[in-house]
């Protein structure tokens, strides 16, 4: 056992890289999100083509369960107004389930070359982003311009500056989550291994896979539940207005 474990010992932002125009590019997290989007479309499609009002399959059940929970909780709190986020939540809710999955595929080489591009904070970043743009949107559509810029000046006028910046940092907080929760778990996989002695090194890859699956079959599906979940909230203050 090592005696000491160094913060520059444990690996960060341990990607397969591109030069492109001189430009450095995670490939592995580039890969992994194109993948997450071919799968999304490929079962949407596929799950068009046999959508059937008789016994529905797995697959179409499953779809219909998670549609039904996110119509219901969308309904209760912004109505009928509130029904053309229910697209965009299940879509966010399955692409980063999926994403997440992905790392359980053994590649057989490290780093992997499908990791979850969650723990990538430029995948979480980019995501927030597309929410939020679309929240302010919304905003500005549904309330109008006056109300939005209102917003920012409520309860009291001398609030303005902690406002605008409640609404800077949205994004980074909203990315920081759910990269916080995925990148953890190859950092605790570090810990755990450092802490046992050298004789039982050997064990190691079994306990990769033991904690992937953890990792992948449910820290995955709540942090992608969590997030459509935050998006679904943020949409909320959009339409109904921020006195809602």
């Amino acid at each position: 056992m090592s005696p000491l474990l160094l913060a520059t010992d444990i690996p960060v932002g341990d990607h397969i890289f591109w030069k492109v125009a001189g430009l450095t590019i995670d490939a592995d997290t580039v890969l992994a999100t194109i993948i997450a989007g071919v799968i999304v479309l490929a079962a949407g499609l596929y799950l068009r083509a046999r959508v059937t009002a008789d016994v529905p399959g797995r697959l179409q059940l499953a779809f219909e369960t998670i549609v039904s929970g996110v119509s219901r909780q969308i309904g209760s709190t912004m109505g009928d107004e509130g029904r053309p986020i229910v697209p965009l939540a299940v879509t966010l809710f399955v692409f980063i389930l999926i994403a997440n999955w992905l790392e359980l595929i053994p590649t057989g080489h490290s780093p992997q070359y499908l990791p979850a591009p969650s723990g990538d904070v430029n995948f979480t970043l980019g995501i927030a982003l597309f929410v939020i743009i679309a929240v302010h949107v919304t905003w500005i559509r549904h309330q109008g311009l006056r109300s939005y810029l209102g917003h920012y000046f409520k309860p009291y006028k001398v609030l303005f500056p902690i406002n605008a910046i409640e609404e800077l940092v949205k994004p980074i907080t909203l990315a920081l989550r759910l990269f916080g929760n995925i990148f953890s778990g190859g950092l605790m996989l570090v810990l755990i291994a450092d802490l046992l002695p050298t004789k039982l090194i050997a064990p190691i890859p079994i306990l990769d896979v033991v904690w992937k699956l953890f990792d992948g079959l449910f820290v995955g599906p709540v942090q992608a539940f969590i997030f459509a979940l935050l998006t679904i909230l943020y949409f909320e203050a959009a339409i109904a207005g921020s006195g809602h």
